[in-house]
């Protein structure tokens, strides 16, 4: 488990670089990367769960962390998140369905492309969940500010 976390980092922090990511900013996006591929293999191989609601969980952490550090390092979102998203992406389930799907194995193929499907779902739910509720917090923020600035005056 921890091999494959420590690959997920290095993974995060190559596909940062291939993308241009701020140097100073690829360690930080290599933990979140690390972090959410971490939930995600806990979940699925140490709870058990599917990989549906593991790409669901890791993602969350995953994003939760990204606006963490988006606001600490004062850059864009998109810097850590879209590098940490590559560990989860389901390429090879994808692959896998393509394969069989060639080789005649329809049914089986199907299964597979539709567990793929759902496991892209499930981190695009994730990242606009988190999304959302980062930007509720950052309006309600503003607007308890504005609130408090007109009962000063």
């Amino acid at each position: 488990m921890l091999i494959k976390i420590i690959f997920a980092f290095i993974a995060t922090v190559a596909f940062g670089k291939l993308f241009y990511a701020p140097q100073k900013d690829l360690w930080p996006s290599g933990i979140v990367g690390a972090v959410g591929f971490g939930v995600y293999i806990y979940f699925l191989e140490g709870l058990g769960y599917s990989s549906m609601l593991s790409n669901f969980m890791g993602t969350v952490a995953l994003a939760t962390l990204s606006e963490y550090f988006a606001r600490k390092y004062k850059e864009p979102v998109t810097v850590f998140s879209v590098p940490g998203f590559i560990p989860l992406v389901p390429g090879l389930p994808l692959y896998r369905a393509m394969n069989l799907i060639l080789l005649n194995n329809y049914t089986k193929g199907l299964a597979v492309f539709v567990d793929a499907c759902l496991d892209a779902m499930a981190i695009a739910l994730g990242i606009l969940l988190i999304s959302g509720l980062a930007k509720v917090y950052k309006t309600s923020k503003i607007i308890i500010e504005e609130k408090r600035q007109e009962a000063g005056e």
